[in-house]
């Protein structure tokens, strides 16, 4: 693996704490760690307080979300900052829970700007009890390419309660799949 990822940041979508998300994201992030010289960061988009899109359309005009009263931005401005992303989201009827579709509902206003994320390179991992893996990677994987990110690799691992994907050792392994795919 090169060297030439210095920040990784890792994004749980999950609104469950400590749940099977956080522990794979993280897992990751500690197995990228091992591999690489680079700093690792992990949040929780639950953890944050984003206001959901009101509709209004003036990002359209400003370019950026007109709502600036909550840690959207922050959240922003650490993704612009990595190098490598490491994104987790569970799979709730089909997408993402909601709050990880309402960020990524929020950066619309800078649709306008293509190269959001261009640069970027990441990695998804879904988790889901037996399907859906689908239009929920559909979701996230568009989102990151709309913006010019490059997506590296992804997995989808079976698991529903919390902490069960310890308990499942062929489940909890893809994580190491996936980092070891890795070419950076």
């Amino acid at each position: 693996m090169s060297q030439l990822v210095s920040t990784i940041l890792g994004v749980s979508g999950s609104p469950r704490r400590g749940g099977n998300t956080d522990l794979l994201v993280r897992e990751a992030l500690r197995l990228l760690a091992e591999r690489t010289d680079a700093a690792t960061g992990f949040l929780r988009v639950a953890d944050l307080r984003i206001e959901a899109c009101r509709g209004c359309r003036a990002c359209m005009k400003l370019g950026h979300c007109a709502i600036q009263d909550d840690d959207f931005e922050a959240l922003m401005a650490r993704l612009r900052a990595a190098d490598l992303l490491v994104l987790g989201a569970p799979v709730y009827w089909l997408g993402p829970p909601g709050v990880m579709k309402n960020f990524i509902d929020r950066t619309h206003g800078y649709y306008r700007d293509h190269t959001l994320l261009r640069g970027k390179r990441a990695v998804l991992i879904s988790v889901a009890t037996e399907s859906g893996f689908e239009p929920h990677e559909a979701v996230m994987a568009s989102w990151l390419r709309v913006y010019g990110a490059r997506i590296l690799g992804s997995i989808r691992v079976l698991s529903c309660e919390k902490g069960e994907v310890l308990q499942r050792p062929e489940e909890f392994s893809k994580v190491r799949q996936l980092v070891d795919s890795l070419v950076l």
